[in-house]
């Protein structure tokens, strides 16, 4: 995805380049992404009020930026990568959703999402 590519190279010129974005951390950056969250509940409230799609769209911007940027810290600090983050969430979704990506395996498609969470949270467990 080359635009995806090309965003995620802006945000690590801002994180390399901006004074301010430089030395942030994790921590610092919790009070943002809570305010950017606000902003995108009251972006999903304006789109049901005044259906303005165009704000909406500018505050899903904003928290993916925050995704990103918290990503490219964490690359730095050998934690984890965008890559990871992605293929996280997208196995994650695929597993919970069992009728959609494993539709034949009647087991997993009888569960409930509370019941396949609990699946997922004991092999996390089993791995550590």
């Amino acid at each position: 995805m080359q635009n995806f590519d090309e965003f995620m190279e802006v945000v690590k010129k801002i994180r390399k380049n901006c004074p301010w974005d430089k030395v942030q951390t994790h921590e610092s950056l919790k009070p943002y992404l809570i305010s950017e969250t606000n902003e995108l509940l009251e972006g999903i409230d304006r789109l049901e009020t005044q259906n303005d799609s165009e704000n909406l769209c500018e505050e899903l911007g904003d928290v993916l930026f925050q995704v990103a940027l918290h990503s490219v810290i964490a690359q730095e600090e050998g934690l984890f990568t965008i890559e990871d983050v992605i293929d996280g969430i997208s196995s994650k979704m695929q597993f919970r959703h069992p009728g959609i990506f494993a539709p034949e395996d009647e087991t997993m498609t009888s569960l409930s999402w509370d019941e396949l969470k609990e699946i997922e949270k004991s092999r996390k467990t089993e791995k550590l």
